[in-house]
C-alpha cells in the first residue's frame, strides 16, 4: 500500500458527537412496538446483532434521531471502547441508541465512517482515550470532550477504502478460524467419547 500524505485531526473536525437517546429510567420492553433499541449487549466489533435488541414505544413531542447507515456508536461507559458501525442492515428499522452510547455521524464528504470506525478501535486512538478517561475502581467513564479530542489521522478516500477492504477480510478470516477451532473441537469430543463406548 502506498503511503500517500494523511491529515491529523481531532474527532470533533469530522463528527457531530450528539449523546444516545435520552431514556428516563428504565427502558420498558414492549411486544410489538415499533422503535428499536441498541443497547451494548446488542453490539460486537462485526456490529449490531438487530433481531434480539428490545423494542419500545418512545414518548415526547419531538421526533428522535433515528440511527442511520454511517452512524458509528460509542459506549460513554464500560471498559471496552469499542466503535461500532451501523451499517445498511438496519434495513428500515427505527432504532436509536441507549443512553450510554455517544452517537458519531460524520460530517465530511472525504471521511469514510467504516474507515473512522475502524481507526477509533486501533491502539493510538483506544491510548488517548484510556489515558483520558475518569476512572472509578469499576467503571471507566469517557466524557465528550476527550472523545471529541481523539486524535484522527486521515488518509486520502482510495487508501481508506483499502484499510477498509483489509480489515473486513481480516475479520471474515476470524470469523471462520473460530467456526475451524469449534469443528476440530467436536471432532475430538465425538472422538473421546467413541472410545469411552468401545
Amino acid at each position: 500500500m502506498k503511503h500517500l500524505r494523511a491529515h491529523k485531526l481531532n474527532l470533533s473536525d469530522i463528527t457531530t458527537v450528539a449523546a444516545g437517546h435520552p431514556f428516563r429510567g428504565k427502558i420498558e420492553s414492549i411486544e410489538g412496538a415499533e422503535t428499536v433499541v441498541v443497547q451494548m449487549r446488542d453490539t460486537s466489533p462485526s456490529g449490531v446483532n438487530w433481531p434480539p435488541c428490545l423494542r419500545t414505544e418512545i414518548s415526547g413531542r419531538r421526533e428522535p434521531d433515528w440511527l442511520r447507515p454511517g452512524d458509528i456508536l460509542f459506549p460513554a461507559r464500560g471498559n471496552v471502547s469499542q466503535a461500532v458501525l451501523i451499517d445498511e442492515r438496519i434495513g428500515c428499522l427505527q432504532a436509536v441508541a441507549a443512553p450510554h452510547f455517544f452517537v458519531l455521524r460524520v460530517s465530511r464528504l472525504d471521511v469514510l465512517p467504516a474507515y473512522l470506525a475502524w481507526w477509533l478501535n486501533q491502539e493510538p486512538a483506544q491510548r488517548h482515550l484510556e489515558q483520558n478517561a475518569q476512572s472509578s475502581t469499576l467503571v471507566r467513564n469517557i466524557a465528550r470532550p476527550v472523545l471529541e479530542a481523539t486524535p484522527v489521522v486521515l488518509p486520502p478516500l482510495p487508501q481508506q477504502k483499502q484499510i477498509v477492504g483489509l480489515a473486513n477480510a481480516m475479520q471474515r478470516e476470524e470469523a471462520l478460524l473460530q467456526r475451524l477451532r469449534q469443528t476440530s473441537q467436536q471432532i475430538m469430543t465425538g472422538l473421546a467419547r467413541d472410545l469411552l463406548a468401545a
